[in-house]
């Protein structure tokens, strides 16, 4: 695992690294507590590579919930995360396609102690107006060292789809330079993944049973584990058990809950993301000039 400050200067290569590509809207997105330059999250995004978006990448920021605060229904305040994915390189005959991923767990506030334990999405492939059927994803090199697909089943019923084709998790024995673990299911592990302030990377493969020009990637979600928290003002009662009972100091109750997170907007394609980068520089340099001239 690593900071979060080489993390910042490694999203900063990306966009420096990255392909041109068309524009999208962009806008401040409540996220974490505050806001973020980015395009709001919807049920109908997908993030799409082709075959000349190579070193193209996508940042996409979660929020979270937590079982055990108010029952799973409502986001926890400070319970976030952020995962860039990249596209390194793609087959000559186009059926394998080979990504960087980059986990950032951004939790703060109320939220004390947390884990990202797997990432997950589900993923198409097209030939023309031909979709192509995923044949398998592979781990190449990684913090997250078990590969799978299938079912995550949190406690509240908000996930429409729960059923991935993809998930990267951190349970099984493996380490980093190893043969990796295959799963039937996208259940996350445990005690491991990035903790507040912390990141991790990898790569994986994801393989087409023909060749394809468009991969999209859609439905993501993070698995979180470990989360502790004291949200102040959030214990109330229901059925005579506390409903929402946060995990706080001498509480006496176990505060490793689990959540997941679900996306709530991602960074531009990289030539706007870059282009609107600039921009705040040439606004700067501008109201400093104008401030020097009335003084």
């Amino acid at each position: 695992m690593k900071t979060l400050v080489a993390a910042a200067a490694m999203s900063l290569g990306l966009t420096v690294a990255a392909t041109p590509a068309l524009a999208t809207t962009w806008e401040l997105v409540d996220w974490n507590g505050g806001q973020v330059w980015g395009a709001e999250w919807t049920a109908s995004t997908k993030l799409t590579w082709d075959t000349s978006s190579k070193n193209v990448w996508y940042r996409i920021y979660f929020e979270g919930y937590a079982d055990g605060y108010m029952n799973g229904d409502t986001v926890l305040p400070g319970l976030a995360s952020s995962v860039v994915y990249k596209l390194t390189d793609i087959s000559a005959d186009s059926k394998s396609w080979t990504f960087d991923y980059v986990v950032e767990n951004a939790s703060n506030q109320w939220v004390t102690e947390s884990q990202v334990a797997e990432i997950a999405f589900d993923v198409s492939g097209k030939k023309g107006n031909s979709t192509k059927q995923l044949k398998g994803a592979v781990i190449i090199d990684g913090d997250y060292r078990t590969v799978g697909s299938g079912d995550f089943d949190p406690t509240n019923n908000y996930l429409v789809d729960d059923d991935f084709d993809v998930c990267l998790t951190t349970k099984g024995s493996f380490g980093r330079g190893q043969s990796t673990n295959t799963s039937s299911n996208c259940d996350p592990g445990s005690n491991a993944g990035p903790e507040l302030g912390e990141f991790a990377d990898g790569t994986f493969k994801l393989t087409f049973k023909s060749g394809i020009d468009t991969l999209s990637l859609f439905n993501p979600i993070v698995a979180y584990e470990n989360i502790e928290y004291n949200v102040p003002n959030s214990r109330t009662s229901k059925g005579g058990s506390y409903y929402g009972h946060q995990h706080g100091k001498g509480c006496g109750h176990d505060g490793g809950d689990g959540g997941y997170g679900l996306p709530v907007a991602y960074v531009p394609e990289p030539a706007t993301w870059a282009m609107m980068l600039l921009g705040f520089g040439a606004t700067g340099a501008m109201v400093r000039t104008r401030r020097r001239l009335a003084a």
